[in-house]
């Protein structure tokens, strides 16, 4: 085994192992009953497996699970951006997007047939998650807000889906013509990632409410001494 396999497979269980970082922050989380947090916990624990059991599934249905895979992944990043979003507009244009997303994968999957990597429905997903951040920003660079930004769990599960999504979109595109030996440098950001989510999980219910920081921050200063 040569060094590039050696490294290969090093990241690789880092990767699958860094999925199961959400169910163990999702332990130490005081927000167990968020649907947000729920869903980081249904998250690492679908996709270690995804991961772990994908080279025991059979070729045959190798692009029932590369449907599959884009499909939860999209959906997964989708909902954490509209559970961070706000404005009723934003949200529903994320809902009608998904719903057109998935009927082009319905198409896609009967139109093709099977690559390494489905990467036209990976391209389509990664432009709308972004176009979805976007706008997740657009809100949150508008709003009146006291806290420090990095202390946000919204903004940092944002910056893992960009840092992510972002670094791997050219490799992503270009996976059927790249070498195989190659495609480990995308689990650096998938790992960078998931610690970004370990993270927002953990602090998710020490970020004071908005509402109580309006309180606070209006609350006249009447000591004259």
């Amino acid at each position: 085994m040569d060094k590039i396999q050696i490294i290969e497979k090093l990241f690789s269980y880092l990767l699958e192992y860094s999925y199961l970082l959400l169910p163990l922050c999702f332990l130490l989380s005081r927000a167990k009953r968020n649907p947000l947090i729920i869903s980081f916990l249904v998250y690492g624990i679908v996709f270690y497996f995804l991961l772990h059991f994908f080279y025991y599934i059979p070729k045959s249905y190798r692009q029932i699970q590369q449907t599959i895979y884009t499909f939860l992944e999209y959906s997964f990043f989708a909902y954490m951006l509209w559970f961070n979003i706000k404005q009723i507009k934003i949200r529903k244009i994320i809902i009608i997007f998904s719903i057109l997303f998935y009927c082009f994968q319905i198409i896609h999957f009967f139109v093709t047939d099977l690559q390494r990597v489905d990467s036209i429905p990976i391209g389509i997903e990664t432009i709308l998650i972004l176009v979805f951040i976007f706008m997740y920003f657009h809100q949150y660079f508008n709003e009146n807000r006291t806290n420090y930004i990095y202390n946000d769990p919204g903004f940092l599960i944002v910056v893992g889906i960009l840092i992510y999504l972002g670094c791997n979109f050219f490799f992503t595109i270009l996976a059927n013509q790249v070498s195989k030996e190659y495609w480990y440098l995308t689990y650096i950001p998938e790992i960078i990632k998931n610690i970004l989510f370990g993270v927002s999980i953990v602090i998710y219910k020490n970020k004071p409410s908005d509402s109580k920081a309006m309180k606070t921050s209006n609350v006249p200063f009447l000591d004259m001494i």
